[in-house]
């Protein structure tokens, strides 16, 4: 297993223990430095503390048209961002970690942001 798909699976396990705060954020905040901002319509934000620094972990929602397909398909990505400082260290994505990885950690972020615990607690 790579770093990354280890790094990705520290994620996963904090997510799933609660010891990660989600939130959503407008779409705008980070949008000079993620790739395609225009195709994002998600962000969750949370922080990731390892060997006393505090990463800035952005997951990121993008919708893009399919090429593959002669009518208007939309193609589902979502990418994980690391920042430090406010910079890019590692970008995580389906490349690096299986898509149907990324898609169920959507899922449970998704769910345990503040804004969905409030609506639905």
């Amino acid at each position: 297993m790579s770093n990354e798909a280890n790094l990705f699976k520290k994620i996963v396990n904090a997510t799933s223990a609660g010891k990660l705060d989600w939130k959503l954020v407008p779409r705008s905040r980070f949008s000079d430095l993620i790739f395609q901002p225009n195709h994002v319509f998600r962000i969750f934000e949370t922080t990731y503390t390892k060997d006393d620094d505090d990463y800035t972990v952005l997951l990121v929602e993008k919708k893009y048209d399919d090429p593959e397909w002669d009518f208007a398909v939309e193609k589902y990505r979502p990418e994980m961002y690391f920042l430090f400082d406010g910079s890019i260290v590692l970008t995580i994505d389906e490349d690096t970690v299986d898509l149907n990885h990324l898609i169920r950690l959507v899922k449970s972020v998704e769910l345990n942001t503040d804004r969905a615990k409030r609506l639905l607690g």
